[in-house]
């Protein structure tokens, strides 16, 4: 079940942006979809001009009597362009009361859509609170990517939510590093796996740290809506640093081969 749940815990370390670059540099047969799970209401209508409908809201609607996650999917799915490539999205509306009422439909007990095992899902979760209706998706999680800049404010803050992202559920947990940071990713990764060991008593092992991702602004741009991408984009810092990181954590997001096609339907189709 490839799920990957991106969120961040203070700052604004571009979560939106990584999810949608992420999905991005999948390869083309991973099926890399972004769907924006942020309680408090997505950003990709407006930032990418995309249409009202179908959203989330359609997916979840459509999800209460699916038999299939494809299903439920082509209900919510807009194509974006992000220069050869085609990123299927399901955009958020911008009011979060209609996001947190659809969550419980996509990450309720039986439900496959986010977890659809020939595709990719990269889950745009927002900031992360206690109370959030976004730690259901995380549970269901094959890697939890929580984003934040090596700054003492927000790994304080990292430090103090480990104990329930340690034990958010059996995926794996990495932390990855923003531009924007002062301390280099071995000293942070030092410190939290120390606290890991000492205060929460588990492995240090069970939470790792990638990055720091490059200051791109071109990339981000481009991401972004705000600017065309020329025929290198994929060589653009950023978009290098999103295909590593996707490379880092391909053992555990393994889309699963498309499965035989029906020989009747073949025939039907011949």
């Amino acid at each position: 079940m490839p799920l990957l749940a991106v969120t961040y815990l203070k700052g604004r370390p571009g979560v939106t942006t990584t999810a949608l670059g992420l999905a991005a540099s999948a390869p083309a047969d991973a099926g890399a979809t972004v769907v924006e799970c942020d309680p408090a209401g997505g950003d990709l209508m407006r930032r990418l001009e995309l249409a009202a409908t179908p959203s989330l809201v359609d997916v979840a609607a459509v999800a209460r009597g699916a038999t299939d996650a494809d299903t439920a999917f082509v209900a919510g799915v807009q194509p974006v362009a992000v220069g050869d490539a085609v990123v299927p999205v399901v955009a958020a509306p911008a009011g979060g009361a209609q996001t947190r009422a659809a969550l419980p439909e996509l990450a309720g007990t039986g439900r496959a859509v986010l977890t659809a095992p020939d595709r990719l899902v990269v889950a745009d979760c927002g900031r992360l609170s206690a109370g959030s209706a976004a730690w259901p998706v995380l549970r269901l999680a094959d890697v939890v990517l929580v984003m934040a800049r090596a700054r003492a404010d927000e790994l304080a803050h990292l430090r103090e939510a480990l104990a329930e992202l340690v034990d958010v559920g059996p995926g794996r947990l990495v932390v990855l590093l923003a531009a924007g940071g002062v301390y280099p990713a071995a000293e942070v990764a030092h410190v939290l796996q120390t606290h890991v060991s000492e205060e929460l008593a588990r492995d240090p092992g069970a939470v790792e740290v990638l990055g720091p991702l490059p200051e791109d602004r071109k990339a981000a741009a481009v991401l972004g809506g705000e600017l065309l991408p020329g025929k290198r984009w994929r060589r653009l810092p950023l978009m290098r640093a999103f295909a590593s990181v996707l490379d880092g954590l391909a053992a555990d997001l393994t889309v699963a081969p498309p499965a035989s096609a029906d020989p009747a339907r073949e025939e039907a189709i011949g």
